[in-house]
């Protein structure tokens, strides 16, 4: 097997599964964190209470929002102008991010990285939403993108404390293989196939390329 066919191989997971696993795993995660954030540093009684009652009226407002809608490109439409209305609130950064996915799903992906590149350059955003919206863009060119551009983009979310630090590595190591550093990936995938913080996933994927790559 080809280095190109193994990664043409892991496309489909990528752009299929990947994605949608990690809006699914973390979304609800980063919605309590960052509710969690905004009233841990809150100094007002008054103030956490009215804005505990503000979060979970735009919660329950974005979660109506495309509830009973298979339609992907009004789902689009409705989460930006959600967006649009509560502009540097939580919600808004959900919705733009739910968009993006929404995007992937419609297979535009151009919509999708300008979507992901918003949240990314929001300067108000809270900062695992932005480095969440670099992964999430970066993740959606993995296959026509320019990887060195790309892999450079990663770095900031390869830190150890960085919250995607795993999912940043593997791509990283999806665009060495796809510029033909096969070294580079083969160390990469070997780290994460040995490092018991990494998520199970992960390291099972990275394991399992390895195998392909030998």
């Amino acid at each position: 097997m080809t280095e190109h066919n193994i990664f043409a191989e892991i496309q489909e997971d990528l752009e299929r599964e990947k994605l949608e696993a990690l809006w699914k795993k973390y979304g609800p995660w980063v919605v309590i964190a960052a509710l969690g954030i905004v009233l841990a540093t809150a100094s007002s009684t008054a103030y956490r209470s009215w804005q505990a009652q503000r979060n979970q009226r735009l919660t329950s407002a974005l979660l109506d929002t495309t509830k009973g809608s298979a339609d992907d490109a009004k789902n689009i439409d409705l989460l930006q102008k959600f967006a649009g209305e509560y502009p540097g609130s939580v919600q808004a950064d959900l919705a733009l991010l739910q968009a993006g996915a929404f995007a992937v799903d419609h297979n535009d992906k151009a919509k999708a990285i300008k979507i992901f590149d918003q949240v990314a350059a929001d300067a108000k955003a809270n900062p695992a939403f932005r480095q969440l919206g670099d992964l999430l863009s970066v993740q959606t060119q993995l296959d026509s993108g320019d990887p060195a551009a790309l892999s450079a983009r990663l770095l900031p979310l390869t830190e150890e404390k960085a919250p995607w630090r795993y999912s940043a590595l593997e791509d990283q190591a999806y665009l060495a293989l796809r510029a033909g550093d096969k070294a580079k990936a083969k160390q990469i995938f070997t780290d994460l196939s040995q490092d018991a913080r990494a998520p199970q996933s992960i390291g099972a994927r990275a394991a399992d390329i390895l195998h392909s790559l030998d």
